[in-house]
């Protein structure tokens, strides 16, 4: 008996040592997620922001929020970029005390780490006050039925590509 239960706890630690390296997962102790819709919406009112991450993982006083996108990606997409300096600010705000100096934006098959730089930072917050600003729905800027499938303005949009 004990023999059989070394054998299940060394191969459940290769299991999830490869699920981590396939999903690119930091190590450490996840202290967030939202992976399967599991987490609630993290906000800061001191920026008026706020995201769910798929992860966040806690290694040693560093928080470091992971982000996994379907699609597959080159570079990181500008849009996941500024969603990954959403949930820098968000998470400053949540854990006082916590460093956070990078994140991981998961693509299909590559994964790209993102550095929390005051470069990133002042253009989330200057986007963010930017959209602040717009009234109304946003206008298409694209030809792609896909984006409107997931778009969360399309119920209400007049420019719509799908029904």
């Amino acid at each position: 008996m004990g023999i059989l239960f070394l054998l299940v706890i060394i191969i459940l630690i290769f299991l999830l040592r490869k699920k981590r390296q396939v999903y690119s997962i930091p190590a450490g102790r996840a202290v967030y997620g939202d992976l399967q819709s599991e987490g609630k919406t993290l906000v800061s009112r001191r920026y008026g922001l706020s995201g769910k991450p798929d992860r966040v993982i806690r290694k040693g006083e560093e928080l470091i929020p992971y982000e996994f996108k379907s699609t597959e990606a080159d570079s990181p997409r500008t849009g996941h970029l500024l969603q990954m300096g959403v949930y820098f600010l968000i998470l400053e705000d949540n854990y006082a005390g916590a460093v956070i100096k990078k994140g991981v934006l998961k693509y299909r098959t590559r994964a790209f780490e993102v550095r929390n730089t005051p470069e990133l930072r002042e253009r989330v917050l200057r986007t963010a006050q930017l959209m602040r600003s717009m009234r109304g729905v946003p206008r298409r800027n694209h030809d792609n039925p896909g984006k409107c499938f997931k778009c969360s303005f399309k119920e209400v949009c007049s420019q719509r590509l799908i029904k």
